[in-house]
């Protein structure tokens, strides 16, 4: 798809914001005390978001990355909300260097207001906010209506992450799609050779235990393995224990896994029911890529728990080294196929104001960060888990 060259500027895209604007009968702002109530009204009318407000303001003001941008769309002649974006901070590791980002959520749009520019306003505005204010810029996963107008404005794809599933009851996955019990019989029978993956190699010590809170032997095993990985949200202490522990109603399972006292690795699960199913969900995975038998015996503990736990299918979103990907085959994951109608995830970046604000920055690891092979992330880096 070819870009608009308006776009493609920092002084461009302010003649196009402010044309926007000009000609338009709203008014874009900071978000304020107050707006929450009428940001979850819009979200729920839209999405049919359930995010409290006390999630809310977990989320928007206990991130120990930096509170969120959340910018709002008014109309100027009855101060009604018509539109929302949010930007959740995030510290990202690239090779030694820190840079911040700001993971796009709650892009939303009252339906009877949109073809206005509300968007694209917003977009704009929040992009140049994240790298005046930080240095930053926005990254995220459009879904298959804002993907094609992201690329149109100047963003960046940099990769399509791959969705990973290993099913554990056929039978269930079909009765749920077809509602017929025969095919879901036959479909148990066919599908008992693929459920089952390698066993781990257990000649190797190593502790699994749950964790109840990230301490030392995390921020160790980060600063250990993190330079591994090229691009890297921070994988610290007080960050995990703000997104898995400290969240309102917190749903996620922590694992590590240690050998001669020092941690290998972790994985955090939960359990999602979606489409009839109860879905095993691997929220992130993190180890040594040295280490591969600690990751293979986090994954078949975690499978344990969530079997237990009645998990139909367990899934996962990942962007991973090589090491991550021969390990989910090992243990009988397959990736899932890009078909018509299924969301593709795609991740995108938008560097334009950034890079317009700062050249030294993109002259230092703009090439890096364009690269789609160097980053890792997990569903744990985005609000879909």
């Amino acid at each position: 798809m070819v870009r608009e060259t308006r776009w493609q500027t920092v002084e461009g895209r302010d003649r196009v914001y402010n044309s926007i604007l000009k000609r338009a009968n709203f008014t874009i702002r900071d978000s304020v005390p107050g707006d929450e109530r009428e940001i979850l009204r819009l979200c729920q009318r839209v999405f049919a978001a359930s995010l409290t407000l006390e999630e809310w303001n977990w989320r928007t003001f206990g991130n120990p990355a930096g509170k969120t941008l959340s910018l709002v769309a008014f109309q100027k002649d009855d101060g009604r909300l018509i539109g929302h974006m949010a930007g959740v901070s995030v510290d990202l590791a690239v090779g030694r260097i820190s840079r911040k980002a700001f993971f796009i959520i709650d892009s939303v749009v009252d339906p009877l207001q949109k073809g206005r520019g509300i968007h694209a306003a917003l977009s704009m505005a929040i992009a140049k906010k994240s790298g005046e204010l930080a240095a930053g810029f926005p990254i995220g996963l459009p879904n298959q209506q804002a993907y094609l107008p992201c690329l149109k404005m100047g963003g960046t794809h940099l990769l399509t992450i791959p969705v990973f599933f290993k099913v554990l009851d056929w039978r269930r996955v079909v009765r749920a799609k077809l509602r017929s019990n025969f095919l879901a019989q036959i479909a148990g029978v066919l599908g008992r050779p693929f459920q089952q993956g390698q066993a781990p190699d257990k000649r190797t010590e190593f502790t699994l235990q749950e964790v109840q809170r990230f301490e030392s032997s995390l921020d160790e095993l980060s600063d250990r393995v993190g330079p591994r990985f090229g691009i890297c949200p921070k994988r610290e202490s007080s960050l995990l224990n703000w997104r898995y522990f400290e969240r309102p109603g917190s749903p996620y399972s922590v694992f590590s896994i240690s050998s001669g006292g020092q941690w290998q690795g972790y994985i955090v699960v939960r359990l999602l029911e979606k489409w009839g199913l109860r879905l095993g969900t691997l929220v992130d995975l993190f180890f040594d890529p040295d280490c591969a038998p600690a990751g293979q015996l986090l994954l078949c503990h975690a499978e344990k728990q969530l079997r237990a736990s009645g998990a139909d299918v367990l899934w996962g979103l990942f962007a991973a080294p090589q090491t991550y990907q021969k390990l989910f085959r090992k243990t009988g994951f397959f990736k899932a196929p890009q078909l018509k109608g299924l969301r593709r995830f795609h991740f995108v970046a938008d560097f334009i104001t950034i890079d317009g604000l700062r050249p030294d920055l993109d002259r230092r690891d703009g090439a890096l960060l364009r690269q789609a092979d160097q980053w890792f992330l997990s569903l744990g880096d985005t609000d879909l888990a």
